[in-house]
């Protein structure tokens, strides 16, 4: 994800910076032939420009990027729409490569209505100063073009969704992964020590897995993860979150649960489990270790969270599984 934000910040400085190079030509055009507000405003836009393009690209993080991006936009729109009175068919082709433009550096409804609202107060203009034949061409190919660029648009971040669920998220149950795991705890950890509540973490996994692996087969085991990972899905609550690692180790996390609480929840899904039919294997057990986290008690990081769930699930096997064991510090 930090990558991928990199990249989309330097595209849209590299962005700004070809579309002020353009201006500035345009500036010196517009001043050989003497319109010397256009080459105010071009020279204005291209100021404009350059200023966000090295915003974009010098600035540590740059998090209001998308808030500068939207405000020069528009106002690039706004000089466009007030030169247009004067200078209708010279200033209607600036708008095309900022329509381009607004899909790329704003969301995608903002660049919609920015667009749909250039699109009508420019053929309004055109059809005031020029007639209806250059109002209704502009409008044509500017929606034509608009249309283009919105579908890709949605396309793409359609495509980066996908990539972003596919990244967290494990491919057979639908979990999240375990670095979205470390990722998150060590946010819920920040929040725990914020706000003073408790934090507990649930680590189990099926008893004796690997013989019903090589009793069954890939295919049924397979299916067994999948009925296993949704019934947990269905029985954790609002803003609980369910993960897995390679090797078939589920984990719950539970923000503003204490030891108690994690214990009644575990109990819970361990009953749960043993009392379900199964395809194929008919029954199975779960064994699972607990960990609750209270802010101020002492200095813990993810690491040492997981940690000690698992420690708390290997208890809970050694003492002949089908148990839950809790680790408190």
């Amino acid at each position: 994800m930090i990558a991928d934000k990199q990249l989309q910040t330097r595209l849209i400085a590299t962005l700004f910076l070809l579309s002020a190079s353009i201006l500035f030509f345009l500036a010196i055009q517009n001043y050989r032939y003497g319109l010397f507000e256009l080459v105010y405003s071009a020279s204005f836009l291209c100021t404009v420009f350059l200023s966000v393009s090295a915003y974009a690209r010098f600035t540590p993080e740059a998090k209001y990027l998308s808030r500068v991006c939207l405000w020069a936009i528009v106002l690039a729109l706004l000089l466009i729409v007030r030169d247009s009175f004067t200078y209708p068919e010279k200033v209607q082709h600036w708008v095309f490569p900022l329509g381009l433009l607004s899909y790329i550096a704003l969301s995608h409804r903002q660049a919609t209505l920015l667009n749909t609202l250039s699109a009508i107060i420019l053929s309004l203009i055109l059809f005031w100063k020029s007639g209806f034949i250059q109002a209704l061409t502009f409008a044509t190919i500017y929606t034509l073009l608009i249309s283009l660029a919105s579908t890709y648009a949605q396309l793409h971040q359609r495509r980066s969704r996908t990539l972003v669920a596919l990244e967290v998220r494990d491919p057979l149950t639908g979990a999240y992964n375990y670095r979205h795991l470390e990722d998150t705890l060590n946010k819920e950890i920040c929040r725990a020590d914020r706000t003073g509540k408790s934090l507990s973490l649930i680590s189990l996994t099926i008893d004796y897995f690997p013989q019903v692996h090589d009793l069954h087969g890939v295919n049924t085991t397979n299916t067994l993860l999948i009925q296993f990972s949704e019934i947990l899905r269905a029985m954790i609550r609002a803003g609980d979150s369910d993960y897995s690692d390679s090797q078939h180790t589920s984990y719950l996390l539970l923000p503003c649960t204490p030891a108690d609480g994690v214990l009644v929840i575990a109990e819970r899904i361990r009953r749960t489990i043993e009392e379900n039919n199964w395809p194929v294997v008919d029954t199975i057990t779960v064994s699972l270790g607990c960990t609750s986290y209270v802010s101020g008690s002492k200095e813990v990081s993810a690491s040492k969270l997981i940690n000690d769930a698992n420690i708390a699930l290997i208890e809970a096997q050694k003492n002949g599984h089908n148990r839950v064991c809790h680790h408190s510090y």
